[in-house]
């Protein structure tokens, strides 16, 4: 009997401390940023090919982002050969975990561009520089996003080019969606939506956030509707979010496009490789593309059809400017040769928001954000073995709210929606919760997503240590503000210069103020109040003694924050004709934010995967018969 007892025993310590080292690299895995080694690449996503000078492609693609991964797949899919080029590699397990997307901003998978300071935005960040993040890793930023599934509105898509409306752009919406549990919507949505696309669209798990109905109530009581669609007929009302969100994981378009069989059996892809320029010959026809790996290792792949560059909004100009194309006075200043005078860089357009931190006492309200190392491995054992549980979330909010502020009655205190015009909103709200205390969050936002000064800093710690946090993000959807991305070198690998020129129009400032005093009212509403809720007022350095709406104008200024949806800088019209293909040179076309004329009252990940989608088809149809 002892001796089977000595035997159990051991086996059982053994088994514990199985078990112990589990958990304490799960631990570790989620309590640590994605820069860590540890997180070992994808293996699904991983791709081997040996190709060589001079090799040739009927389609090359440049950037395996949301609509690169789209249009290369469908090509693939067609029978042609393609070759799709990315500057990053593998996503890693990060990635896949919603809740882990604060861990991804400025980690070996993001470009995690500065901005050039201007005296209008931006103020209290670390050199008066923006931080623009953008996926650099298969799936772009759809990897590194906060997976949104929003589409703005039909007017949107009305961009005085022919061919180019919303009922030209709808079916590619469709075409892509396949929503998940269509029965959580009502039978009205049917018609809007589609179950079978090639990419999941679902809701996200549970964020445990306390203040989910609570903010529902708040908004509802100033006649704010709720609204279960918001891609369906009206845009306007507080809604739960869908997503790019399947079981528990996030969908980028990596997963969606490039994971399925026939497409891996077809599609070619290249890593870490940054394509340097597009080759176009003396006719003005674009032949192939340059590409590195590393400074020095460099060839040339030649197409036998076209080249796609779907880059995105700052490096497709970059691109573009480096090969000829672009301002001819620019490209003459550092001695390029001028294939193409096209607008190229300009009209930069970006959603941006100012942080607005609520205060609220931590006592009158149930913890949700789990500070403990037993809780924290909770999370992570909830997500590994059943996809549930707060990281089955996005990390920030299952809520958004639209509405337009100009049908906001102040002193009634009422959305109106009496005319047609108050169904076009103006205004986004996407919500976080932050418990007291939760130091790690704060620093996520504030010396990570956009670095601040010391400072605001120590304000917002000092406040955090005393008080929860709702922060509210208030978006100003249609800026007029406009901005330019231009060459600071004609070295590739030299970041080009990002000139966002944001809230450089006095009525972008207007509508962000207005938005603010709209909070003011949500947060006297009576579950507010029952809170003893307050919005924190940092001491500004450079907004002395200012009146209400002076203050918040500068604070406004001094805050300002990017949500990453850069578009405009080859833009529908000027720079690509209705078919995406480049003015004055043949056989090159652009699928990616860039070409998108103005921003969509939403996130813009669905719009620029629609994109890509409807070039894919341009392709087929006109080079059908060949």
């Amino acid at each position: 009997m002892k001796a089977e007892h000595l035997v159990v025993s051991r086996s059982t310590t053994k088994s514990l401390l199985r078990r112990r080292l589990r958990i304490q690299k799960l631990y570790h895995w989620f309590t640590h940023s994605a820069n860590e080694q540890d997180l070992k690449p994808r293996q699904v996503l991983r791709w081997d090919l040996v190709f060589c000078d001079g090799d040739e492609f009927d389609y090359v693609v440049i950037g395996a982002g949301a609509a690169g991964s789209a249009v290369a797949a469908r090509l693939a899919l067609a029978g042609h050969s393609v070759l799709l080029v990315e500057a990053g590699g593998d996503p890693n397990i990060l990635t896949r975990i919603p809740g882990a997307t604060l861990a991804l901003t400025g980690s070996n998978l993001d470009w995690y561009y500065d901005t050039i300071p201007n005296n209008k935005s931006c103020l209290s960040s670390i050199g008066g520089k923006c931080r623009l993040s953008r996926g650099r890793c298969l799936g772009g930023s759809t990897s590194l996003n906060y997976m949104m599934y929003t589409r703005g509105n039909r007017q949107d898509y009305d961009f005085n080019v022919t061919g180019w409306d919303w009922e030209d752009i709808k079916p590619y919406f469709l075409r892509f969606e396949g929503l998940q549990e269509p029965y959580r919507l009502p039978k009205s949505s049917g018609a809007y939506h589609n179950t079978s696309g090639i990419t999941p669209i679902g809701y996200f798990g549970d964020s445990g956030n306390p203040w989910h109905q609570r903010i529902v109530d708040g908004l509802t009581s100033l006649n704010f509707p709720y609204n279960p669609d918001v891609n369906s007929k009206s845009q306007i009302g507080v809604s739960k979010i869908l997503g790019f969100t399947s079981g528990g994981e996030r969908v980028s378009t990596a997963t969606a496009y490039l994971g399925t069989k026939n497409v891996k059996e077809s599609l070619k892809i290249v890593k870490n490789t940054k394509c340097t320029g597009v080759i176009i010959d003396t006719e003005n026809i674009a032949r192939g593309v340059t590409l590195a790996r590393g400074f020095n290792d460099t060839i040339n792949i030649f197409t036998r059809k076209e080249v796609i560059l779907s880059a995105g909004a700052f490096n497709t100009p970059q691109l573009l400017m480096l090969s000829g194309i672009g301002p001819k006075e620019h490209l003459e200043e550092f001695n390029i040769p001028v294939k193409a005078n096209l607008p190229v860089g300009e009209g930069m357009s970006d959603h941006v928001l100012p942080i607005i931190n609520i205060k609220v006492d931590h006592d009158s309200i149930p913890s949700s954000n789990i500070v403990s190392i037993g809780s924290r491995l909770w999370q992570g054992l909830s997500w590994l073995l059943m996809r549930s549980g707060p990281l089955a979330s996005n990390s920030i909010t299952d809520l958004t709210a639209f509405a337009n502020t100009e049908c906001y009655d102040f002193k009634l205190r009422r959305l109106l929606n009496n005319t047609p015009e108050c169904e076009l909103p103006n205004l986004q709200l996407i919500y976080a919760y932050i418990d007291k205390g939760l130091l790690s969050m704060v620093k996520s936002l504030y010396e990570i997503a956009a670095p601040h000064s010391p400072e605001v800093m120590d304000q917002v710690i000092a406040a955090n240590e005393e008080s929860s946090f709702i922060v509210v993000s208030p978006v100003v959807l249609k800026p007029k503000s406009r901005g330019w991305v231009k060459l600071a070198s004609s070295n590739p690998f030299v970041q080009p210069a990002i000139i966002p020129n944001y809230l450089s129009d006095e009525r972008d400032v207007e509508e962000m103020v207005r938005a603010i005093k709209f909070l003011e009212q949500v947060v006297e509403t009576p579950v507010f109040n029952k809170c003893n809720a307050s919005i924190l007022k940092l001491h500004i350095s450079g907004c002395p003694a200012f009146d209400e709406e002076g203050y918040w104008e500068c604070y406004s200024r001094h805050m300002t924050h990017s949500v990453q949806h850069a578009v405009g800088t080859a833009a529908l019209g000027q720079v690509v004709d209705e078919r995406l293909r480049v003015k004055g040179v043949k056989n090159l076309r652009i699928a990616d934010a860039s070409v998108l004329p103005h921003l969509p009252r939403g996130n813009t990940a669905a719009a620029i995967i629609a994109i890509g989608e409807r070039l894919s088809d341009f392709l087929l149809q006109d080079r059908g018969l060949e």
